[in-house]
């Protein structure tokens, strides 16, 4: 008498299961909720420095690094540090840049492989003199999810006009850290900051 009240309990089981996963109607139709971006960093404002003009901040993703030209200085006839005056043998121009390693290992910033390109097309790479003098770094070493924040100083010439600034960045295995491919992006800079 137990058999045949299972067997009939199983194949009733077995048919609401069957009705349920056979329903009539439509599956309802529902797009997940994307969640909200985090919240920015509440950070104090500076003031630009003195004959520089601040940029439309443009994040280039360069390899594993995300660089912004914040602000430009240009027509400046010298750079002086703490130690030395240097002039220029045209006219220094200051990019102000913001790098962000978003990479989850040590990367490096090349500041000897971001170049200032004129109206004329030709492409200035950063002046020795004038960083040393400023005491900027060429090669910076970045630690993973770091920021950094430093000028780029070009000598270009006297009557020479600024057109864009050409960043680069290297793209690297996980394993051993080989580079595979050189990534540049041009972004356009106004002609002066005066």
């Amino acid at each position: 008498m137990r058999r045949p009240l299972i067997l009939f309990t199983g194949a009733a089981l077995a048919s609401a299961l069957l009705a349920g996963c056979t329903g009539s109607g439509p599956a309802p139709t529902t797009s997940p909720t994307p969640a909200p971006p985090p919240p920015p960093y509440d950070l104090t404002p500076r003031a630009v420095r003195d004959f520089e003009v601040p940029l439309k901040p443009t994040v280039v993703a360069v390899g594993k690094l995300k660089i912004t030209a914040i602000g430009l200085r240009t027509g400046m006839c010298c750079v002086v540090g703490t130690h030395a005056e240097w002039p220029a043998k045209g006219q220094y121009i200051y990019v102000r840049v913001q790098i962000q390693n978003a990479d989850r290992d040590r990367q490096e910033f090349d500041g000897t492989e971001q170049f200032l390109i004129t109206k004329d097309d030709r492409a200035h790479k950063i002046d020795i003199n004038a960083m040393n003098v400023k005491r900027q770094m060429f090669k910076v070493p970045m630690g993973a999810g770091n920021v950094l924040e430093m000028d780029l100083i070009y000598d270009i010439p006297k009557e020479a006009t600024v057109k864009a600034i050409r960043f680069t960045g290297t793209v690297t295995t996980a394993i051993g850290g080989i580079k595979t491919e050189t990534q540049q992006q041009d972004v356009p800079l106004p002609p002066s900051s005066r």
